[in-house]
């Protein structure tokens, strides 16, 4: 709290505790991280990349490739995809139980893929232009193509629930967000807000009012029904929901580049309950209810940070920072820290 100090003019004793009354307190100040000052807690409890392999509790798979990126659960299995170090010679593999790998798909650009809710699908776009962008569902088992539809406008695909497909896009007449049922083919408006995360196991839908860049606001709502507002930020933008739909991280709303240099934990109506800075963050993403995975790059050090309210332990070793290389893609899977899976295609699982 920043203490009082003499004014230009002397004041009376009294004046100035009146005056004190009038000042708001200000906000603390954020927990900086860097990973050498914390110390060692439990590792990371949901599925992960680590060194390339899949972790799921105890067990570890090589899953191939010399990068890996985790999109998802699937049924009993989890779905991985994987690159060169230079993001060529992509794959879509399906891990099963038994540790089994299986090659699904290749050559596809998985970064942006969504597993359905139930696990039986996975969802993508293909190449396109403005009048047609392919969006193409896909069977999570066997990688078969189960059905695709032309969308104008370079939809992005936000979810899956089902055999129903969350779409978003930015521009057109089709601005916002819409179903497509791939059953009966049916497109269905749900907002004209674009969108930015979703979670449909909990309602959650995180919105534009417009473009950011031309002083758009953030709005989390319900996503049955987008006009019940939950909280709506001017200044930050919504980068995941936790798996019980009561807490949300947040960045800056232009936040781009390598990372954001803040992070933001809050309940979902937007209740402050913890603030978080280091160099930048990498991967951003809930492990439960209540504990916050932050991929942080320190000064000198590098870890996944596990935090809760502000307070903060690693659950990884920190090693030495990485610096990015020019050109370096938030995209690129991380071989290092990999993603985190705790929900099955409600929202795009983080990277750590």
């Amino acid at each position: 709290m920043t203490t009082l100090r003499t004014f230009a003019l002397a004041a009376t004793t009294a004046a100035l505790c009146s005056t004190a009354l009038l000042v708001p307190a200000t906000a603390s100040a954020p927990v900086e991280l860097q990973p050498e000052d914390l110390s060692r807690g439990s590792d990371i409890a949901v599925a992960h990349i680590e060194d390339g392999d899949l972790v799921v509790g105890d067990r570890r798979v090589d899953v191939g490739g010399e990068r890996a990126y985790l999109i998802g659960k699937a049924g009993r299995g989890h779905l991985v995809g994987t690159s060169d170090s230079d993001g060529g010679s992509l794959r879509i593999v399906r891990v099963k139980l038994d540790n089994t790998v299986t090659v699904i798909k290749r050559g596809v650009p998985f970064f942006e893929a969504k597993v359905s809710h139930n696990g039986r699908f996975f969802a993508l776009t293909g190449r396109g232009n403005r009048r047609a962008v392919p969006v193409r569902v896909f069977s999570a088992r066997s990688g078969k193509l189960k059905v695709e539809k032309d969308f104008a406008n370079y939809p992005s695909v936000l979810g899956m629930a089902g055999t129903r497909v969350l779409l978003t896009t930015w521009g057109g007449s089709s601005k916002g967000v819409r179903w497509w049922d791939t059953g009966n083919g049916a497109v269905t408006a749900v907002t004209r807000r674009p969108a930015g995360q979703v979670d449909i196991g909990n309602n959650l839908l995180a919105s534009y009012t417009k473009d950011p860049y031309r002083d758009g606001c953030t709005v989390v709502s319900r996503l049955s029904d987008p006009t019940v507002r939950l909280w709506k930020s001017c200044t930050e933008r919504v980068e995941d929901f936790s798996p019980d739909g009561e807490r949300i991280a947040t960045v800056h709303i232009l936040s781009d580049g390598i990372g954001p240099s803040e992070v933001w934990e809050r309940e979902v109506d937007g209740s402050l309950l913890g603030e978080y800075s280091t160099n930048w963050f990498g991967r951003i993403g809930f492990e439960d209810a209540t504990d916050l995975l932050l991929e942080v790059n320190g000064d000198t050090r590098s870890s996944t940070v596990r935090c809760s309210e502000g307070d903060c332990e690693n659950a990884t070793d920190p090693v030495a920072v990485q610096q990015p290389r020019p050109g370096f893609s938030r995209a690129l899977p991380s071989r290092r820290f990999g993603s985190s899976a705790p929900a099955a295609g409600a929202w795009q699982t983080p990277q750590f």
